[in-house]
């Protein structure tokens, strides 16, 4: 199948290989500097937990245009970037599947422009691949498990499309996941990462300054429970509905699993280089998490401490800008 991957970071970089290894027909689409390493030394990724290093010859684009064919689009780049394509997604006519993969925090909103700008009659799904890392000196740091997942749905409750889904990803290492309403999968999701993006931003992206502080680790973890306890008021349906188990009847466990995350090289290359090189993304999930508990009505006085250091943080920042 032709897949296109637009966006060239480490999660869009890893889809690419895996969709390549699997026999499709793979293009990335890339911009600037990317385009360039891509071109030259062609795609390579360090696969950090498995401890190899790839090398892939991959198709690489700079647009879409609107009468260019893809069997499926993965629009895979960070939430603040999204807007800014829209408009070439709405003008294209060829391409029948367009899927958001990230933390994309108004995907109703996404999905409403598409449809009533759309030149075709595209299918609009959201997804999610659970990969950290980095990028550094042309090629990918990546942290995945050996089957890493892939979350994915619609906003309506509709299965219409995993057999094409299905089609794509069986010959991957990914394990897909399917969820009824995407939308509370990517609200849940927010409500868990803010908090350990702040302690983040509290250690200046080393989470090992917070290690071993008992008093910071368990802030976040109450941070995580006002989060969701948020959405639930809201009307969402924490997915996956495990996770509100976890942090309130297992915190124990949530509590030293943060503790070794933090601790590990792990916590840099899953969080902390995120939360420094996609800074922007940060600060535009942190602005969505404070307007949900606006809504709600609810207290969030975790949430509300830990996010002084993402403001110190940006403050910081422009400073030495």
């Amino acid at each position: 199948m032709k897949i296109l991957i637009y966006g060239a970071g480490v999660l869009g970089s890893y889809a690419a290989y895996e969709l390549n290894r699997a026999g499709h027909e793979v293009t990335i689409l890339a911009r600037g500097k990317r385009y360039e390493e891509l071109m030259e030394k062609e795609l390579v990724i360090r696969h950090w937990l498995q401890r190899k290093t790839t090398v892939d010859k991959i198709n690489v684009v700079k647009e879409l245009l609107p009468e260019d064919y893809y069997d499926a689009t993965f629009i895979v780049m960070q939430n603040s970037q999204v807007e800014a394509v829209l408009s070439t997604i709405s003008a294209n006519v060829g391409c029948p599947l367009f899927v958001f993969v990230g933390n994309e925090d108004k995907a109703k909103e996404v999905s409403y422009k598409i449809k009533n700008a759309a030149k075709g009659n595209p299918r609009i799904l959201f997804g999610f691949f659970s990969i950290g890392g980095r990028r550094q000196e042309g090629k990918v740091i990546s942290v995945h498990t050996k089957h890493p997942d892939f979350d994915i749905g619609d906003l309506e409750g509709e299965d219409d499309y995993k057999p094409i889904i299905e089609k794509i990803f069986k010959a991957t290492s990914f394990k897909v996941k399917y969820h009824v309403n995407m939308e509370d999968f990517l609200k849940s999701h927010i409500a868990f990462i803010m908090p350990l993006a702040y302690l983040a931003y509290m250690s200046n992206c080393d989470l090992r300054k917070i290690a071993w502080n008992k008093s910071i680790l368990n802030s976040a973890i109450d941070a995580i429970i006002e989060g969701l306890e948020v959405l639930v008021k809201l009307g969402y349906k924490i997915d996956p509905e495990s996770s509100m188990k976890l942090v309130k009847n297992h915190r124990r466990a949530a509590y030293f699993g943060l503790k070794i995350c933090a601790a590990t090289s792990i916590g840099r290359l899953a969080i902390s280089d995120h939360c420094k090189s996609a800074y922007s993304e940060m600060k535009h999930l942190d602005k969505a998490l404070f307007e949900l508990i606006k809504k709600s009505n609810l207290q969030a006085p975790n949430i509300n401490k830990l996010r002084e250091y993402l403001i110190k943080y940006e403050h910081k920042r422009n400073i030495q800008e």
